[in-house]
């Protein structure tokens, strides 16, 4: 029965949801007073007639921003409870608000990258970066399909913008395809979500009518709506089929905007999958595990013919998004909690990796991505530098000593005893455990060539590589956690465990 509210009574609703989404009001000010301070400091400098470059200003004062926005983000934590905001649209619990933290850390993790590595991004950058952190904020605690829906276009449309900042024909090409099949992704959704309010008479997720008007509709046909549904998220996810314009985007797009790419997006959007999940009342774990399964290989094994580094991170994403899809495919408790766990070991490695391809590339005079020969002696020459590579490739690629072992360890654990409580008829968790298996050990033979290339190859003509102080400082500050987890895994799981 729908609850009838007078004007009044949704006045006061309103002003009582407005005062609990203190991080995103701080967010929409910061977007405004960005854009203003970009006017008065280019205003000055027209004046003045100086090279004086703004860039540095704005992104000092985003980094400063953001931290503050964690410590409103941390308030919410310790105070708040868990509550539906604006008649059900939203819904702000502990799982949104580790969410929130991953994706400022993103943020602020992209920042520092760019801070670090000289960049000159445009002015425009740093509003429209706190506009997208403002919608993936908003996404986590969305309930509702329309309010689900329109986070997502305002993702997508901010992340294309971001993708051809670098104004050349490799980023329009990437932000071209990336373009279509999101507007691809975008309208399959869109028509799953009219059939789900056609078939339940409601928007809301959490409501018992969606689900109870699920159950009384064709199994099918509700199926059907379902699947069309979660496409938008298979793509924001870069799993199967809505992958291909991963490795294109993330060869062209400016390098600190594709490391923010590989955790933030995907981050929101495992929450919001995780929620519909739960929601729907059909079971979508054959339909699930086939998509991990399909993703896994084709990241692995499209990964081990790439020559190009960051392309092989691009296709490595992809696998990494399949192995943290088994958390979606098992549906339990320490299923979803082993997806926290791999999202946060995987932030670390995934912005280290990226600032030292980005450090390498302007060192070896690269256009828009490394070779994987030119890494060869590097390691020898630069020993410290090769230490944090190997580092970081062993635990992409889920090996002791670092979280990368534990994160999948994790999703393996889930997956088998997810198996051993599954019906008997349920063969597809053990052939997707198997699959994973097998698909870790092919990607040691992609991960670790780096480490043998700055090792063990010899080559005559190793260039002089200088990453600044700064620079070997944020990245070992990366690396640390990646090292520490392994030892003191139990320190995050405290964390997760509180969801």
């Amino acid at each position: 029965m729908t609850k009838i509210f007078y004007l009044k009574e949704q006045l006061l609703q309103i002003i009582e949801s407005t005062g609990m989404l203190s991080p995103e009001i701080f967010l929409t000010s910061s977007f405004l007073l960005l854009i203003i301070l970009d006017l008065i400091l280019y205003h000055n400098q027209a004046v003045k007639g100086s090279d004086d470059n703004h860039s540095r200003v704005l992104n000092v004062l985003g980094i400063v921003a953001l931290c503050w926005n964690m410590l409103l983000i941390s308030d919410q934590f310790t105070s708040g409870n868990d509550a539906f905001l604006f008649d059900k649209m939203l819904f702000i619990d502990s799982k949104a608000i580790f969410f929130k933290f991953i994706i400022n850390i993103s943020g602020i993790c992209m920042f520092v990258h760019v801070l670090l590595s000289k960049r000159q991004m445009p002015a425009e950058f740093y509003p429209i970066v706190f506009a997208l952190l403002m919608a993936l904020q908003l996404i986590t605690m969305s309930v509702n399909l329309l309010i689900i829906y329109l986070a997502l276009e305002t993702i997508s449309l901010l992340s294309y913008i971001l993708t051809v900042f670098q104004k050349d024909k490799a980023g329009s090409e990437g932000g071209i395809k990336y373009l279509i099949f999101g507007a691809t992704a975008s309208a399959i959704m869109l028509y799953g979500m009219s059939l789900l309010y056609g078939m339940t008479g409601t928007l809301s997720i959490t409501s018992p009518d969606f689900s109870r008007g699920l159950t009384q509709v064709d199994e099918i046909a509700a199926l059907v709506a379902v699947i069309l549904t979660t496409c938008g998220f298979l793509f924001k996810l870069s799993l199967t089929p809505f992958h291909i314009w991963t490795p294109d985007v993330y060869q062209a797009a400016p390098t600190p905007v594709v490391a923010f790419f590989a955790v933030a997006p995907k981050a929101a959007a495992f929450l919001v999958a995780m929620r519909f999940y739960l929601a729907v009342p059909n079971d979508l774990r054959v339909i699930t595990a086939g998509i991990a399964m399909a993703a896994i290989t084709f990241g692995n094994f499209s990964a081990l013919w790439q020559s190009q580094v960051k392309r092989m991170l691009a296709y490595s994403t992809i696998a990494h998004a399949g192995f943290m899809a088994i958390g979606l495919a098992i549906l339990s408790e320490i299923g979803l909690k082993s997806i926290v766990f791999y999202l946060v070991t995987y932030l670390f490695a995934n912005f280290a990796v990226f600032l030292l391809i980005d450090a390498l590339t302007v060192h070896l005079q690269a256009t828009y991505d490394i070779a994987m020969s030119q890494l060869k002696g590097l390691g020898r020459q630069h020993p410290l530098l090769g230490i944090l590579f190997v580092i970081i490739m062993v635990s992409l690629a889920g090996l002791p000593p670092t979280a990368g072992f534990f994160a999948k360890f994790n999703i393996f654990s889930a997956l088998w005893q997810a198996y051993q409580e599954a019906p008997s008829n349920q063969h597809i968790l053990l052939v997707l455990f198997i699959f994973g298996l097998l698909n870790t050990a092919v990607s040691l033979f992609f991960y670790l060539k780096i480490p043998y290339y700055l090792f063990f190859k010899q080559t005559e003509n190793t260039p002089t590589v200088v990453l600044s102080t700064g620079q070997y400082v944020w990245i070992s500050l990366l690396v640390l956690p990646i090292l520490l987890l392994f030892f003191k895994a139990d320190w995050l799981m405290q964390w997760i465990n509180l969801l």
